[in-house]
């Protein structure tokens, strides 16, 4: 029997990505508030957040997907029928697009890829990307695994089957079009995990669960290492202050990236950049103010175990193991859930969400200036066994 979800969102709404306005002014959500259409989802079978960007998010209902926010088009306008499975349901496989909205989509299982083809004059639909036999993917017979845009726009593709590789394109165009990655390198396993930062990737493996970062030497804090001659910024290696440390989740926002450990830890790493308007002040300053160190052990609320995390431009939240999610940041856009009058956390952990009595929060996630959270609605029945346990699920990629 399917689990009875539902799917709650605060923060940046201009574009309607997390609830159409209910005027003709669409404003941001200040508070958890529950989606529209999304109060009955299958949170058991598949992630339901499944794509979370400036302007446009995509979410996974258990029978179809559904977009909220613009893509060159009226969301209403997209078709999905090409991202979906034998039994009709959608596939499984990670969204990607910019600013702009979404570009497309990898089929993780199979490795092909999806594009949107939207001439703004018809209905929009994801088709099938088909490379020429010359072209570097099918000509080196490589199955595209994970994929990643930073915020640079350079892509990272990581195969696997024949040769195992990381490939770096300068941009979205020069995979498409077949070109030569401008840097390959063997990988040594399989990976689990690709995520993207605004000039550096990190990949968690999955027979040896450490993390290698690579990326512009310009910004090394964004490594979480000291880049070397033996180990350029370019080049995938080892975090010195991880290795040894088996890590079981990361995240990265653009200009922060975070690990979870399998013991319940949290550890972070990034750049402070200058804000506009003559801020010198990031909220991440107090985050990093360890001075010297690549990465920081971060205590959440007098030492509470960490389950999982997820990160924004300025906000970063992390979900506890007995089933709380906590701030840290920016509120400025309702991205914490904090109200209208809380613009920051001042440096300090801020409790944002605890589920109710019978509820459980299945999974969660962030975009640049906007948080998810999927809550799990127990049936009668089912209360005392689930309550043994979090609810949450996790590796909401499975």
């Amino acid at each position: 029997m399917a689990s009875c979800g539902k799917v709650l969102a605060t923060g940046f709404n201009l574009h309607g990505q997390l609830e159409p306005g209910k005027s003709n002014k669409n404003d941001n959500l200040h508070h958890f508030t529950q989606i529209q259409k999304l109060d009955h989802v299958d949170c058991d079978r598949d992630r339901v957040i499944r794509c979370t960007l400036w302007s446009a998010t995509i979410f996974n209902t258990g029978t179809l997907f559904l977009h909220r926010g613009i893509s060159g088009t009226h969301p209403d306008r997209i078709h999905f029928d090409g991202l979906l499975d034998l039994e009709g349901r959608p596939k499984r496989g990670v969204f990607f697009g910019d600013v702009s909205g979404v570009k497309g989509f990898l089929d993780d299982s199979s490795g092909d890829l999806y594009m949107l083809q939207d001439d703004g004059k018809k209905d929009a639909r994801f088709s099938r990307h088909c490379f020429q036999a010359n072209d570097f993917i099918p000509r080196t017979g490589r199955k595209m695994s994970h994929a990643a845009i930073a915020g640079n726009m350079q892509v990272c593709v990581t195969t696997d089957c024949k040769d195992p590789a990381v490939c770096i394109f300068p941009n979205l165009k020069s995979l498409l079009q077949g070109s030569d990655p401008v840097e390959i390198y063997p990988s040594h396993q399989l990976v689990k995990s690709l995520v993207a930062s605004s000039t550096t990737f990190t990949i968690l493996g999955q027979q040896q669960p450490r993390l290698e970062t690579f990326g512009d030497a310009r910004y090394p804090a964004l490594l979480g290492r000291t880049p070397s001659t033996q180990s350029p910024a370019s080049l995938p290696t080892v975090i010195s202050a991880l290795d040894g440390i088996n890590v079981a989740k990361i995240a990265a926002g653009s200009w922060l990236i975070a690990a979870v450990s399998c013991e319940k830890d949290l550890y972070v790493w990034g750049q402070v950049m200058q804000q506009p308007m003559g801020d010198n002040h990031s909220c991440f300053d107090k985050l990093l103010n360890n001075i010297g160190e690549d990465v920081h052990l971060i205590d959440i609320a007098d030492g509470q175990d960490v389950e999982d995390v997820a990160i924004g431009d300025e906000h970063l939240v992390v979900l506890t193991t007995n089933g709380e999610l906590w701030g840290y940041g920016s509120n400025d856009f309702g991205q914490l859930g904090l109200g209208r009058d809380v613009k920051t956390t001042q440096g300090e952990w801020v409790k944002i969400y605890a589920a109710d009595a019978g509820e459980k929060i299945r999974e969660f996630a962030a975009g640049p200036l906007s948080t998810f959270i999927v809550v799990r609605c127990h049936a009668r029945g089912e209360q005392k066994r689930l309550d043994t346990s979090s609810g949450y699920r996790s590796d909401p990629a499975e």
